[in-house]
């Protein structure tokens, strides 16, 4: 009867393991190189900021030499209402950086040719680490953003954006990308 308790008690223990593992979003940790090197749960590495590595995928949104930049909303986030190119992901485990950006551009510009890579960087902030992979996306007409709230966010010229930096307008990732983007859209 014991060993009967205890097998039970050991499956149960398995089942609840697995529950909790499949609701929890796992992030790759990756080498300076960008080589996936492991994973660890989002809540575990959120705990302890600055220790791991992480990919983040951004796409700068471009029309007409103009940048299109919204107010950041989501709660991971340090710089919570500055403007930022509104599409950003933390890459999932699992999940390569053309998936990721094929469900991005299905949810977010489907109408659109696939972005293309500009640069990949490192950023830190008070919550993480970032290898950061920036991308370009070129539309004509700003109705092929959808799943967007568009009253949240206008078109940017390059000098209205150099005008206000350094007055808390912009997230810490945009002005570190500025002279990049000023020197790639100059040409």
């Amino acid at each position: 009867m014991l060993v009967i308790v205890v097998v039970v008690v050991i499956i149960y223990r398995i089942y609840m393991i697995n529950h909790i593992n499949k609701r929890e979003y796992w992030l790759p940790v990756v080498d300076d190189g960008g080589r996936v090197i492991g994973r660890i749960a989002r809540s575990v590495s959120l705990e302890k900021p600055g220790v791991f590595q992480h990919p983040l995928i951004r796409i700068l949104t471009f029309k007409s030499g103009n940048i299109y930049l919204s107010q950041r909303t989501y709660e991971f986030c340090p710089d919570v209402r500055k403007f930022d190119h509104p599409f950003e992901c933390m890459m999932e485990y699992g999940f390569s950086v053309e998936e990721t950006l094929e469900k991005m551009q299905k949810d977010f510009f489907p109408n659109s040719p696939p972005p293309k890579f500009l640069l990949r960087y490192k950023h830190e902030n008070k919550i993480g680490k970032w290898q950061v992979l920036l991308y370009v996306l070129t539309i004509e007409d700003e109705n092929e953003l959808t799943g967007l709230d568009k009253s949240n966010g206008k078109f940017w010229t390059l000098p209205q954006i150099r005008e206000n930096l350094g007055k808390s307008y912009f997230s810490a990732f945009l002005e570190g990308e500025i002279d990049f983007l000023e020197s790639l859209l100059n040409k």
